[in-house]
């Protein structure tokens, strides 16, 4: 499958990506003139948060999720089949279940810790993380819970913006949470849609992977140029929204 995107499209999120947080920080600096009433360009800038995020919400869902690729003969010298399809659907497959939780972690981390500030929460999330991966690899294999994933994974990037941006307008510093103890936070915005790209990128990878009968049949074709090409797409369309990001909050 050609991931196709008009040139008119990938206009529109091109100026979408320069101009729009140009608007934002218009509306912030008339709201900040006025800043003891309340004034509809505080409205305009409170509100503008969510409109990047559903817009990258509905291009993911009408592009980057139901793929449908083109028909592959197989039985050729060049398809994966045996040792090499299991270590190949084994790396995919774990990478996406691990990326999709770390994922959905980070957003609870940040909850619990804006919100509720208890450690024995963080405690218990770090217990059951390598069973999360375990179930979200299982709801993987299977066609329609794929989708569910996916699903939910654009609702956690939804929720990861929200907080994001309301904790920005009101101070509220997400640099110093720490995952895990692992790693702090920079730009959480950066992270956010990095780790969106990271899982974009190998969803895609697992779609092919997993399409039709394939794996059944335990033999996946060699994919045709275009098929790896479509990644860049991606790439694109999220190179886009990181300037976005960059723009605004630079």
């Amino acid at each position: 499958m050609i991931i196709k995107f008009s040139k008119i499209r990938l206009s529109i999120i091109f100026l979408i990506a320069i101009f729009f947080p140009l608007v934002q920080k218009q509306w912030l600096n008339l709201y900040l003139f006025d800043i003891n009433n309340f004034t509809i360009y505080k409205l305009l800038y409170y509100l503008s948060g969510i409109i990047v995020p559903i817009l990258v919400i509905i291009n993911s869902l009408n592009k980057f999720t139901y793929y449908k690729f083109n028909y592959h003969n197989k039985n050729n010298s060049n398809d994966a089949n045996g040792k090499l399809l299991f270590l190949i659907t084994l790396i995919v497959l774990s990478t996406l279940s691990i990326l999709v939780s770390h994922y959905i972690f980070i957003n609870l981390n940040i909850f619990l810790d804006l919100f509720i500030d208890n450690n024995e929460y963080l405690v218990q999330l770090d217990n059951i993380y390598i069973f999360f991966v375990v179930i979200i690899a299982a709801f993987l294999i299977l066609e329609k819970t794929k989708f569910l994933i996916k699903k939910i994974t654009l609702l956690n990037f939804f929720i990861f913006s929200i907080i994001s941006w309301y904790s920005q307008i009101n101070n509220l510093f997400l640099d110093d949470i720490v995952l895990f103890n692992i790693f702090k936070f920079g730009n959480v915005n950066f992270i956010n849609i990095t780790l969106l790209l990271a899982i974009e990128t190998v969803f895609y990878l697992w779609s092919y992977i997993s399409y039709g009968s394939y794996l059944s049949d335990w033999n996946v074709p060699k994919p045709y140029k275009n098929d790896v090409l479509s990644i860049f797409y991606i790439f694109i369309v999220y190179f886009l929204i990181i300037l976005y990001y960059s723009i605004l909050f630079k």
